[in-house]
Parts: structure tokens; sequence; C-alpha cells
């Protein structure tokens, strides 16, 4: 449900149970508290193992094992303030994503040509700011009508197909949330997957969880997120929106068929033009925006053969994790929603993410926790499992 008091009409119309939303919270809460301590006792128990650690082996070989992480925004007051909101501030909570997925392998590119949607300039829109400027109507709808045809004309989709998720949430910081990513990537057998795969975007903390937990896992940047900057560069060195999307698609072909230093090289050509970004520049001058964009690109090169991902059927993009953080966010995220800075935060992330997971995990934790009326002597102590 979207909120407690939602919550609380929906037990009462389609379960006949009786609870407010305040004790729906309270006891949500409670519940989400445990699942977090349970988490913690579960990540000390596997990292106190003797070394070397061995990895559990998966109930079913894995053909590709996929993780992602990505953050996301929720907004959370001074814990125990009294009725209201004291001190409102926005907290980033981290999500990650564990894909079990069916994937084959290509002797020659299977797409060597960028996907007709990133040269859609009525399709791009709700992606980069300012596309469409000056272009007709009529030039829309043939641009959209060659789109579609060209996408039907894809004659073998290499892309990996997605077969079952887990899932993971916290208000804890990087160092913690990659302990807990590599419990829960170990409990799914990902590190003895046929093939390995870490898709994120461009921000450090999310490589230095890969080089840390996932050292051997295949780390590839999200081509959205690179097209995004791309065109940042574009408008940054362009006022004409036409020539602006010309140089954008150049670069966005060049990604995609990975001269991705060649990209760079015409990048820095652009930035000697307009010149360095002086110290004390706003983000949004131009000189700031290129120069951030070739940062960008120098630090994620390696992450951006996207030809030899396509041909090992690896995924490109990391679609499905962007549709887990909108998931999260339908719960946690709004204009009106605030969660107490720590604890209640803290347990509607454990709530709402095992929901999402399709291992039943939230179903499996009310049935065994201490005090369910079926099981009255289940033991508090932490186990390490092998999850399929």
């Amino acid at each position: 449900a979207p909120s407690y008091s939602v919550g609380e009409l929906m037990l009462r119309k389609i379960g006949g149970i009786q609870i407010t939303g305040r004790g729906l919270n309270k006891t949500a809460v409670k519940i989400g508290s445990e699942m977090a301590a349970r988490r913690d006792a579960q990540t000390e128990v596997y990292f106190n193992q003797p070394l070397p650690r061995q990895h559990a082996q998966p109930k079913t070989p894995i053909e590709l094992a996929c993780v992602s992480v990505d953050g996301g925004r929720m907004q959370t007051r001074d814990e125990g303030g009294g009725k209201g909101v004291h001190h409102p501030h926005w907290r980033e909570n981290k999500n990650a994503l564990f894909l079990r997925m069916k994937s084959g392998c290509f002797a020659d590119d299977p797409q060597p040509d960028l996907p007709a949607c990133y040269a859609n300039r009525e399709r791009m829109k709700k992606l980069l700011s300012g596309v469409g400027e000056g272009q007709t109507l009529v030039a829309a709808v043939e641009e959209t009508a060659a789109s579609d045809v060209a996408e039907d004309q894809v004659a073998n989709d290499w892309r990996p197909e997605r077969l079952f998720r887990t899932c993971l949430s916290s208000l804890e910081d990087s160092d913690a949330f990659g302990r807990m990513m590599e419990v829960e990537a170990d409990a799914r057998g990902f590190y003895h997957a046929a093939k390995q795969a870490f898709v994120s975007d461009g921000l450090p903390y999310n490589w230095t969880i890969q080089k840390r937990h996932f050292r051997d896992f295949t780390p590839i940047l999200d081509f959205v997120h690179a097209v995004e900057h791309l065109y940042d560069a574009a408008r940054s060195v362009h006022d004409d929106a036409e020539r602006r999307w010309m140089d954008y698609l150049r670069w966005a072909r060049d990604c995609w068929s990975g001269n991705v230093l060649q990209l760079i090289a015409e990048l820095r050509e652009h930035q000697r033009r307009v010149g360095l970004p002086p110290k004390d520049c706003e983000k949004t001058d131009p000189r700031k925006v290129l120069a951030d964009t070739v940062g960008y690109f120098q630090n994620n090169v390696s992450r951006m053969d996207y030809p030899a991902y396509r041909r090992q059927g690896l995924p490109t993009t990391s679609a499905h994790m962007e549709s887990f953080v909108k998931e999260m966010n339908a719960r946690v995220k709004g204009t009106e929603k605030f969660w107490n800075d720590g604890t209640s935060g803290e347990a509607i992330l454990q709530i709402r993410a095992a929901a999402l997971c399709e291992d039943e995990r939230l179903s499996n934790f009310l049935h065994s926790r201490p005090g369910h009326p079926f099981h009255p002597n289940t033991p508090r102590q932490p186990s390490l499992t092998t999850a399929g």
C-alpha cells in the first residue's frame, strides 16, 4: 500500500482486520527492525568466517548473475521530536538488485548499430532536457515511424532475459551496504555463475563496492547514463538545437560502437576551444559541464566496451535497476512522507525490499519470527542459507 492509512483501509475491507494506521506503523517498525537486526547478524557471521571463505554453490546452475546498485531519495525527520515534522531533510537510501538471467553468446556483435530509440527525439524528450527544440511536428512523426520500423527489424534480440530477482535497500553507508550485498550475492550462489556482470552508473562509490566485493564481475557502465552525459556535453558546445542533436547522435554511435577514446579526443578538442572552468563557476557553466563530461568518460572508459558485452550476452543498461528504484519510491518517497531518521526509515526499506523479492522472504520471515503462533520457539540465532 502507498501509506499506512491506505493499508488500514485495505486490511479492514479485504481481510476483516481492525488495526489503525498508527498501529500498523508501529507493527511495521517492529518487524522491519527485526529484519534489519537479522540482516546485520547474518553479515557479521559471514565476515567472521575463517579465510579464505568458501562461496556457496547455487541450487541450480546460473547462466548469468547480474548485480546492480543505485541510490534513491527519501525524506526523513529527527527521531524523538514528538508530533509533527522536526528538521526535515533528504536522505539517500541505497538499493541493490540481484538478477539471475538467461543469456546467450554471439560470434559477432548482435546489434552493431545504435538502437533506434536513442536516435528518436520524440522518445528521448523524457530522458534528455531540451530535446525536440526547433523540430517540426511532421519531422517528429516521420522520425518516430522510422524508429519503429528499425526496432522491428532487429532480428536477434541479444539482451539477457530476467528470470529471478532479489533486492536490498538500506540507509547505511556504502561500506556497510557493500558488505550486505556480498552476503546476499553469496546466498544466491552468484560467485559460481557462468557469467557475472556488475552494472551501475558512474558514481565512484558504486565502483568501490564492485572492486571490493565483486572484483571478478564484469564492470559495465549503464549506457543510458552515458547518453545523458553526451547530450549535456552537446548542449555545452552548441546553442543551435539541430547541431546539438547531430553531435549527440554521432557521439552516441561512437559510444555504442566502443569508440570511446575517439569520443574523448573530440570532447577534449571542444574543451580546448571553450576553455577550462574557473574554480568559482556555476555547475551549469558550459565549461564546467564539458569538463565534468570529459572526466566522466575518462574515469569509466574501462567499463564501456559495449560491443564485447553484447557478444557475451551481458546487459548494457541498468533498466531493471531503475525500475526497482521506482518500485521502492512508490512506498517511501513523496512530498508528504517523512520517516524517522533511522529506525522507521530503515524498517520500511527492509519490508518494502523484502516484499519486492521473488523468493517469498517477507512471508517466510513473518512465519518464522519469534512469537509467531505456529513457531513459538523459533531460535533467534542467524544462519547462512543458500537461495535458489
